[in-house]
Formats: structure tokens, sequence, C-alpha cells
């Protein structure tokens, strides 16, 4: 794929070589004089990162940089973290990331994408051993990775919902689904990194070496490198996936069964993966029919049901992942547990399909999504229980301190001109949370100030500070997040 080029360097990069070059070996020149050809302040090139995911925000960065290999990454940055005057750097994956969280408008911007564009084939490599595992780009998206492994009939243990995110973006905030109440988030799954740090040092790391970098980096935000490489837990792949849709009226009965199936210890165990799902009112039917092979018919008692109820209306996605040799006993288990259970009489379905086709079912609700009209509970909201035991709570990620905790996602589909309508109400959700103490805490979190983000990670905050100092001490790193500026670290 051919990138767009410039011949004349960036003005404060060229003058920068003048400066630093005495601080710098020959073969060090030599190796960021090579990197200036895959620096860009071409205008197409800059504006077409100058938005991210929901088009909330807009930022042209000042260059973007096409790194061909990990080394080059490693080379821009220690050039500007030895420079009289460092510039900032920001990493973009998949473009994921909402409110200009990877925005760096007077720095350089790196497209992540842009790693091994030469040979794409050795950024994924599968040891199916004793204890397999795949070494992944932190710039493939998962979907790459997963029809790797699935060719050695393995699977890695956790995806997110959305399979186009890139392993570098989950593995920087946590990486969830319904899933993770068996093996914990994307970050509990991971062997070892490669990390470059603020400073240019490339590091690899792991629970034994270097332990603290892999810990930060890990729900890290991007805050103390960039990661180009994660060896992560593969684990045999079943053939398919059993759906099934249970709905409800009574949150408290809702969360009594959620609790319940994400409970069972391994030998009871029937299901894989438990989500939940809110319906509000009748557009958002339409939405949870995405995917899944309801009937007109049971779309119409969905309908009438959400239409005739007092309130809104819950059911949960619990799904068995099974094969050739555990599926004559699927039908009887699923039978029995739902005879423990309270959801409406009536109002159970069920769906069979290959497992690649449930795991990559936002992809095809994105092929058949049309708009659903003037409404403001249009979009998905998600209500799913996780078990903290499964998170490791030296990584930089967050959570609330509770044994079960429960994710909330409010996915709205902006229509017409009521983006802000919508955004005001998850601040109003949010708000609440904080005036009734209830020790919530932001996924995929932004915010505009540092108390707010001190709130955020609260007894890990002085870590997370401590650990910025160490890995980048001029804050040269994700500007974008505004959590820290190089005077707050002096």
């Amino acid at each position: 794929m051919d990138f767009p080029r410039q011949s004349t360097l960036i003005v404060p990069l060229a003058i920068l070589v003048t400066f630093s070059s005495f601080v710098l070996s020959l073969a060090e020149r030599q190796k960021t004089q090579d990197i200036f050809s895959e620096i860009t302040t071409d205008p197409s090139a800059r504006s077409s990162f100058a938005t991210d995911f929901g088009n909330l925000s807009k930022s042209t960065p000042g260059a973007v940089f096409y790194p061909s290999s990990p080394n080059d990454i490693a080379t821009l940055i220690r050039y500007s973290y030895k420079s009289p005057k460092p510039f900032t750097i920001s990493q973009r994956g998949a473009g994921h990331s909402t409110y200009g969280q990877t925005f760096v408008p007077d720095g350089i911007l790196i497209d992540m994408s842009s790693l091994g564009r030469n040979n794409a084939d050795c950024r994924i490599t599968v040891t199916n051993g004793p204890i397999p595992y795949v070494d992944a780009g932190g710039e493939q998206p998962w979907i790459t990775v997963l029809n790797a492994t699935l060719k050695y009939g393995l699977t890695p243990r956790i995806f997110t919902d959305y399979l186009y995110a890139t392993v570098g973006g989950s593995l920087s905030n946590a990486g969830i689904s319904g899933r993770a109440f068996v093996h914990g988030p994307q970050i509990s799954n991971v062997y070892e990194l490669d990390v470059i740090t603020g400073t240019g040092k490339t590091v690899t790391c792991s629970r034994e070496v270097e332990p603290d970098l892999f810990y930060a980096a890990l729900g890290g935000l991007g805050q103390f490198g960039v990661i180009t490489r994660a060896r992560i837990a593969l684990e045999p792949a079943q053939k398919r996936a059993r759906w099934v849709r249970l709905f409800y009226t009574d949150v408290e009965l809702l969360m009594r069964d959620q609790e319940k199936l994400i409970s069972m210890d391994d030998s009871s165990a029937v299901f894989d993966f438990v989500e939940g799902e809110i319906v509000f009112s009748v557009p958002q039917v339409q939405v949870i029919r995405g995917g899944y092979d309801f009937s007109d018919s049971d779309i119409a008692k969905i309908t009438k049901l959400v239409t005739e109820t007092n309130g809104p209306v819950y059911l949960i996605d619990a799904v068995a992942y099974y094969d050739d040799l555990t599926a004559p006993l699927l039908d009887q288990n699923i039978h029995l547990l739902l005879e423990e259970l309270h959801y409406i009489s009536g109002f159970e379905f069920s769906v069979d399909m290959p497992l690649l086709n449930f795991l990559n079912r936002l992809y095809y609700l994105q092929l058949q999504q049309t708009p659903l009209g003037l409404c403001t509970t249009a979009g998905s909201v998600l209500i799913f229980p996780m078990n903290r035991t499964k998170w490791d709570d030296k990584m930089s990620a967050v959570t609330p301190n509770e044994e079960v905790f429960y994710v909330v996602s409010l996915l709205w589909s902006a229509v017409a001109n009521d983006t802000k309508t919508l955004v005001d109400l998850n601040n109003q959700v949010f708000n609440i949370c904080e005036n009734y103490n209830l020790g919530c805490k932001k996924y995929l979190p932004h915010f505009t100030n540092q108390e707010d983000w001190k709130k955020q990670f609260g007894n890990k905050w002085t870590t997370f500070v401590s650990r910025k100092k160490k890995y980048d001490p001029k804050a040269l790193l994700s500007p974008g997040q505004k959590i820290f500026t190089p005077l707050e670290l002096n």
C-alpha cells in the first residue's frame, strides 16, 4: 500500500537534528535520518486522522508517522526524548477511541496499521504446544488474530464484542465481554509484551521479567509505552455456539439469574458467555434482532411485550460453545438449567450458529444497520456482571470495589442533531452514580482534568504517577488523554 510522503522534513524536526546531533551516536543519527522519510505533513494525510470514533471530536495532528517496524517507533520516541525541545507522540490503531484520546495537534501521530506492511504475516505467529499462545503485533485486529489461530484449531480465550479493534488498543484498556466472567478481561490472558517506553527503550516484559512495566501497560491507556507485540493465551476452539435469549420485566430477577450463571464452577457451568441488555422502546427491538434469527412472529411477540410493559424489558444473552463431543448433552443441560431461572414463561429463544458467526455478530449487525428514526433510546444498552477475582489488581485497569460488579454500556445511536442530548444523558447517569457514591468507574474513560483522573484511579493513582515518571518521564506519550503534562511530572 502506498502512503503519502513528503520530501521536505518537518521544520521543527529538521532544526532539532542540528541541536541534538551531538548526543546521538553516528548509528543513531543514521536511524533517525532514515525514519524522516516515513513522516509526512501532507494536509490530506493529516486530515484523514482528524476525527475519531463517533465523530464527536476533531483535531488534526502536526504530522503522521508510518513506521515499517517497531524499531522505527523506538527511534522516533528516542529522538524526541533526547531532544532539547521534545515533541508529543500518540499512537492510533483502528481509530475506535473517542473524545480525541489519540489526538496530538502539536506532535506526531503513529499510524500503527503501517507496521509490518512489507510482510504482514510475520506479525502473527501461533505456537501450538502444551501451553498454546499467539504472538500478535499490537496493530493487529482481533479478527485477524482469530482467523490465524483457527487454522490450528485454537482461539484466544476472550474477545471484545467487536472484533475489529486492535490488540494494542483493547489491551491498553482491558478488553471485556460476556466471556470475562470465565477468564477475566483480555489483559488477564496475556503472557508477555513488547513495549517501547517513553524514553525509546524496547522492553520485553511479563509477570516474571520487568513485571512493573508489564502491569503498567495492561490497562495503562498508552501512558507508559507503545505495545508492539503481545503473547496471548489460547484454548481449543469449539465449532458452534448455542445462543439463548431470555426475557425479564423484573431487574432483580435478571441480576439474580445472571449472578447464578457466572458463579457456577467448571463442572456445572453450561454457558460460556453471559451478557444482558435493556430494551426501552419498540425501535430497540429491531436492534436486538440484528445477528439473531428471530422469526417475524417472535418479533411481534417481543414487540407486544415491550409495548404493554410499564417499564423497560430486560434480557439475558447466554451462549454455550460446543463441538461434536459435547453436543449430545447440550440440550439436556440447557433445559435443566433454564428450569432454575426466572425469566418470563414463553419468552425463551434459542438459535444455533457457527462459533465464528457468533463472535463476529456485530460485524453482521453493522452491515444490516439502518436508521431507527428520531428516538433518543435507539441503540443498545448492555448490562452484565463481572467476577472481580478474575482481574489482576496489579494492572493499571481499575474496577469497582465489589466482588461482583456490573458493566453498563450506554451505546446510543445518534440521529439528526441529537448528539448533545445523548451525551448529556450519559453524563446524567454518571452524575447519579457520583452523587449517590456508588463507587462506579468509567470504562474507556474520558476526563478533561487531572482531578477526575485521580478519582478514576483511586488508590492506584500514586502508583500510576510513579510509573509515568519512570517510563515516560517527559510525558511524551498519549497527550490526548489529558492525564499529564510535562510540567506536572517535573
